[in-house]
């Protein structure tokens, strides 16, 4: 296999004409790249690489002066059927032979699937080459291994423990769009391990845009975009084709100015087919690559962007409040932080947050010997109950939160972002913000609640935030001489 080593970017004659991306990471043409060797591996395998496909591979390839990839995480949204499967196929066939007993990991929104796409789609697109591969079936162990590296592609289920004691040289993780953040952040768990002893592992996360509960992956969206925007060129890679806002992703007029592979390996039948069976809004999420959204949002979304606050900050020792909250589920708990500044606006604080609720009692422990809270807090109607009992049997005075009280911290928060002057900030964080778009009201009578079973993710985060918030206002003090004592 010739042409494997990296080289200095190929002459734009080299690339067929694509609709531009919307956000795209820039190539730095200072840097080697492997992107033309993925590019050979394509065409000897009798699919060569679009034009949209080569830029992808060019620059998330690219190598430092030590040979090292610039980029560990490489995001990429496009509509379907734009040949993203191919181009991450393909990069990670050039992985396994490249890179002696490389192990290469594949996923999707199910073991089975991944499976399926492994021995199914992708084995019979290596036929070209198949004297210098095996392919093994037997089940819980298949993959395609290179006989000359020795290095091998297989797929596991997304879950937190599928890459148990493995070592991974390149994970790939497809539909992406199907994870909440809970079962995001636990393939995240899962694949980090396995990559501390790899200087040279990367982790690819592809897949079309989402709706409301695709939290996990919004959030790799969001900040790939403002990755671009910064101009960042190490760390992550992010490239995004998908319909401008003023375009109708149903109209046949916009289908060349978006979809990369539109004309060349998709047309207008195929489209129109597409539409007619998936009705205008799945269409416009799958095939324009533009989210969706199944509620209306209570905190609008340009009221909750002005009040992020990257900069703010810590909690003040001695001065704030932390609450904490647990999924209904289980799957994910939260604990706050909240104190007011000296113009008396909130501000709030992501203290921890992490999958499973067993790790709150010890870890409230330590943040109340380290920030000496005025109170720890928690909604006294929510699913916390058992949380709470084991905090108070280890020594932590708890305040809670009674239902009339949790009614008048809902309305009070949200006052907050939508009075006539935002007196509300907080630190930016992916567990927060997920909850916050997702987050629904449910009635109490004449009143209103964040409702739990109502929102599609879990909206703990935003619980724990209300309450954090609540308690600080109204925690007793008693102020001594110059001392206040809580």
């Amino acid at each position: 296999m010739a042409a494997i080593a990296p080289t200095l970017t190929p002459k734009a004659a080299d690339f067929d004409g694509y609709p531009p991306p919307r956000w795209a990471t820039k190539r730095n043409p200072s840097r080697k790249t492997y992107g033309p060797a993925v590019a050979r591996l394509a065409q000897v395998l009798g699919l060569p690489l679009m034009g949209w496909q080569r830029l992808v591979a060019d620059v998330a390839l690219e190598v430092d002066a030590d040979g090292r990839f610039v980029y560990r995480v490489v995001d990429v949204t496009v509509p379907r059927q734009s040949g993203k499967t191919w181009l991450f196929g393909v990069t990670m066939d050039h992985r396994a032979l490249t890179l002696k007993r490389a192990r290469v990991w594949y996923t999707m929104q199910s073991g089975k699937d991944a499976v399926d796409w492994l021995v199914n789609e992708h084995w019979p697109q290596l036929d070209p080459l198949a004297d210098l591969l095996e392919l093994r079936r037997a089940s819980g162990s298949e993959h395609v291994k290179w006989l000359q590296s020795g290095g091998m592609i297989r797929p596991f289920p997304p879950q937190p423990d599928a890459l148990h004691s493995k070592h991974t040289d390149l994970v790939v993780i497809d539909e992406s769009w199907v994870f909440d953040l809970a079962r995001g952040r636990a393939i995240d768990q899962a694949i980090v391990p396995t990559q501390a002893t790899k200087a040279n592992a990367q982790v690819w996360k592809v897949s079309t845009a989402g709706d409301d509960s695709s939290t996990w992956w919004l959030g790799s969206v969001e900040g790939g975009r403002a990755d671009v925007e910064a101009g960042r060129q190490e760390g992550r890679a992010f490239f995004e084709w998908s319909c401008p806002d003023h375009l109708d992703p149903t109209q046949e007029a916009s289908w060349p100015t978006y979809h990369p592979a539109y004309g060349r390996t998709i047309f207008a039948p195929a489209m129109y087919a597409a539409l007619d069976e998936m009705g205008n809004e799945e269409f416009s999420r799958a095939y324009g690559n533009r989210w969706i959204h199944t509620a209306a949002r209570v905190i609008p979304r340009t009221a909750w962007m002005a009040a992020a606050s990257p900069d703010q900050p810590l909690p003040p020792i001695g001065d704030c409040s932390l609450s904490f909250d647990v999924a209904l589920d289980r799957t994910d708990a939260c604990i706050v932080a909240a104190w007011r500044d000296g113009g008396g606006n909130a501000r709030l604080e992501v203290a921890d947050y992490r999958p499973t609720s067993g790790w709150v009692p010890e870890r409230l422990l330590q943040l109340r010997d380290k920030l000496q809270p005025v109170a720890i807090s928690y909604d006294a109607a929510g699913p916390a109950l058992d949380v709470a009992d084991r905090c108070t049997r280890l020594g932590l005075e708890l305040m809670p939160v009674k239902t009339k009280e949790y009614v008048a911290a809902c309305a009070g928060l949200l006052e907050a972002f939508m009075g006539d002057e935002l007196t509300v900030r907080y630190r930016p964080n992916a567990a927060l913000d997920a909850a916050a778009a997702a987050a629904v009201r449910r009635s109490l009578g004449d009143a209103w609640a964040w409702g739990r079973r109502q929102s599609t993710v879990s909206i703990s985060p935003l619980t724990a935030a209300t309450t954090a918030l609540w308690a600080f206002d109204h925690a007793e003090r008693v102020v001594l001489g110059e001392f206040r004592i809580f």
